[in-house]
This record gives structure tokens, C-alpha cells and sequence, in this order.
């Protein structure tokens, strides 16, 4: 039975390869999972599309449309004071689990030749995002008295720490987005050579997103730059056998607005970017984020596009500003070392296991250690 499920996973996959190939094309852009569903490996959030390139509005260049959905079971989890919003390792942990299903729209077009190869240099993107969420009392027998009062209180209170699940605990979210990108990365999965670099700029207004009691109001710009250069690899014709690519990015984020919703907490904050620390830690208006690592490819897994990958990294970022909803100030330093192991399918997903070392700061999920150990699926950078 195991032996058919195995066949009948790459058989899908192989399908999906070729699809993408022609003028249709399907794709997977997250994943997430509920740390206490069997232990958090199991993925309970998934959002993918499909995507058309056959308009060519414009000669010899790309013009991309894209539609996607998502949805799933999460969980949320904030050290925060209630009142001042501030971070606050010694309160009991807002804990509270996430019904969500999100669903979005892009177009896109490219110009220029790449120097990197067969695909554009610019390309340009204007989307809309929308989503509804559901926050739920928690999931499981660990969660303690403190955290479901916090939750139901915070439900009928005035403050802007948590104003996505006031009231009814129901948020109905949109948002508009607009990215500028540069793409002169070489990249063939068992190395990589050249840059990348992306702005992006994300508006939510209140007006767009208070149809139910929870509400938000935040515009955010990113810029993400890439580097890359492969350092050594060994090939035998056209077997690949190892080699080593060292990667650097940089990323620089401004978010702020009077009522940041919590999805947008965890993907700004210092504790989703720097690896090894906890998810919606370390949010604040600015932050600067620096992720080196050197990648190990090892021989392919009997089908060009699987890969063996192991990732050391060394990761530092910096926090000022404001957090999140909050009139109190943060100024943090946190950096990481470790590594991550592996397997690269099609470049695709990259599902593994991750072991970090903590420099300057805390865990806040497990304070008493300076080791994290997790589950990885996709590389974001």
C-alpha cells in the first residue's frame, strides 16, 4: 500500500511538471501547520493556484494571470501585555486556534531579456487579496484557563492589540499589493548564480476591511535582495554529484497602520524571518533582516529534481520602532546559527527538519533553551 502511494505521489507530481511546461501552470505558495496536530509536521493550511501565460501582450515578453485560494486550520499564539501591546515573555500566552480561507487575483508583465536566461528582466504586479478568518477558543486539552479568558475578554474589550478578533471573533480582510521585480538569478535547483530584488508594497484600508466586528488598517513596504554564487560543484557529464552555492539575502520592512491584523504580525516580525525564534516575536514599524547560508546539493534521488540539501545558516536582524498596534517602543538585536536538512523536490517544496542556535535573544515558545528544532517545507530565500 505505502509502495503505491509513493508511485502515485510522483506520478502527480510528474503531471504537474509537465502542465507548468505549456501555457497553464499550477503552483503552491504556503504552507502552515497546527503545532500541536501531531506534533506540527502534518501540513493543516494550504494555498496554491494556477496561473496562465499564453495573452503575450506584449512581444517575446511574459504576461502572467493568476488566481489562488487557500485555507485551513492554524494556530495563533502572542506574548504580548494586553493593554500596551508591548512584547511579554512573563504573561500567559494568548493562544487561540484560526479557521481561515483566503482566495486572491494577479496580473502581471514582464520586459527585457534576463541576463540569467530564457525569461524576463522586469517584471511588474498588481494584485488583490481577500480573506476570512475565524478565530476559535483552543484546540486540545493543554490549553490553560489563563488563555481562553484572555480570549474571551479581549473579545469584548476596547483595545487595538488584537482588533482583528474583537467582537464575534470574525474578520473579513482586503488588500491590495504591487511588487517591482529584478531577476537576474541563474537557477537550475543544484546551483545558483546571479541576484534577485524585489519591492513590494502592500495597502489594506479600514474601509475594505471592518465589514465584521474584527477590522484592520496597515500598508506595508518590503524590499528583499538576493545574491547568490556557486562556490563548487562536481559533475560527471550530465550527473550532478555535490556542489555548494553561497546565498545572502537582504530584507528591509516598514509596516505600521492603526490595526495591523495578526497574519501580518507573523510575516513581518524578527521571529519569522530570523530563524529559530517564534512566530508573531519581535514585531515592530522597522525592521532589517540579513539570512546567509551555504547550500549543500548532493546527487539526484534516481529523478532529476529531487535533491538531497543541506543548508547552514547564520541569520541576524534588527528591530525599531513601535510594535505592532502599540505606542511602546522596541529596539532588538536577535541572530541564529544552524542548519537546516532537506529534500528539494523540483525546487518546488523543500521539506526537512531545522536545528538553530539562539544568539541575543529568546524562544519565546521554549525560553529556557537556547536550541529550536522544527519542520521545514519551502525555502524563503
Amino acid at each position: 500500500m505505502k509502495r503505491k502511494l509513493f508511485v502515485a505521489l510522483f506520478a502527480i507530481i510528474f503531471v504537474l511538471s509537465g502542465i507548468s511546461a505549456s501555457d497553464w501552470g499550477f503552483f503552491v505558495d504556503g504552507l502552515d501547520q497546527h503545532p500541536e496536530f501531531v506534533g506540527g509536521f502534518p501540513p493543516t493550511y494550504l494555498s496554491g493556484g494556477v496561473r496562465y501565460k499564453g495573452l503575450n501582450l506584449i512581444p517575446e515578453d511574459t504576461t502572467t494571470i493568476q488566481l489562488r485560494v487557500g485555507g485551513g486550520y492554524i494556530e495563533r499564539k502572542f506574548w504580548k501585555d494586553y493593554t500596551s501591546g508591548a512584547d511579554n515573555l512573563d504573561m500567559d500566552p494568548l493562544t487561540y486556534d484560526i479557521g481561515v480561507f483566503e482566495w486572491g487575483a494577479a496580473f502581471s508583465q514582464g520586459f527585457l531579456d534576463s541576463p540569467a536566461g530564457d525569461k524576463d528582466f522586469i517584471t511588474l504586479t498588481l494584485g488583490y487579496e481577500g480573506r476570512y478568518e475565524k478565530a476559535l477558543d483552543g484546540y486540545g486539552a493543554r490549553r490553560d484557563v489563563a488563555s481562553r479568558l484572555s480570549h474571551n475578554a479581549l473579545k469584548i474589550n476596547d483595545n487595538n492589540v488584537y482588533n482583528d478578533i474583537k467582537g464575534d471573533s470574525q474578520y473579513l480582510g482586503t488588500n491590495f499589493t504591487f511588487t517591482f521585480k529584478l531577476d537576474g538569478m541563474h537557477d537550475d535547483i543544484e546551483t545558483n548564480d546571479g541576484y534577485l530584488l524585489a519591492f513590494d508594497t502592500d495597502w489594506s484600508p479600514l474601509a475594505l476591511n471592518s465589514a465584521l466586528d474584527g477590522f484592520g488598517d496597515y500598508y506595508q513596504f518590503t524590499l528583499n535582495a538576493v545574491g547568490a554564487k556557486t562556490l563548487y560543484q562536481y559533475k560527471t557529464g550530465d550527473t550532478h554529484w555535490i556542489s555548494i552555492t553561497l546565498i545572502d539575502r537582504v530584507r528591509l520592512n516598514w509596516l505600521d497602520g492603526d490595526y495591523v491584523p495578526g497574519y501580518v504580525q507573523k510575516l513581518g516580525s524578527l521571529g519569522r524571518l530570523v530563524r529559530g525564534y517564534t512566530n508573531y516575536t519581535y514585531g515592530s514599524n522597522f525592521t532589517v533582516v540579513n539570512n546567509l547560508e551555504f547550500r549543500f546539493a548532493g546527487p539526484a534521488l534516481g529523478v532529476k529534481g529531487l535533491y538531497p540539501r543541506i543548508n547552514i545558516f547564520f541569520d541576524m536582524g534588527y528591530g525599531c520602532g513601535n510594535f505592532y498596534n502599540s505606542s511602546e517602543k522596541m529596539n532588538s538585536f536577535i541572530a541564529s546559527t544552524g542548519a537546516q536538512i532537506e529534500i528539494s523536490i523540483f525546487d518546488f517544496i523543500d521539506i526537512g527538519v531545522e536545528l538553530a542556535y539562539l544568539i541575543g535573544g529568546v524562544n519565546y515558545a521554549k525560553p529556557d533553551s537556547d536550541f529550536s528544532f522544527g519542520f521545514t517545507f519551502f525555502l524563503d530565500y
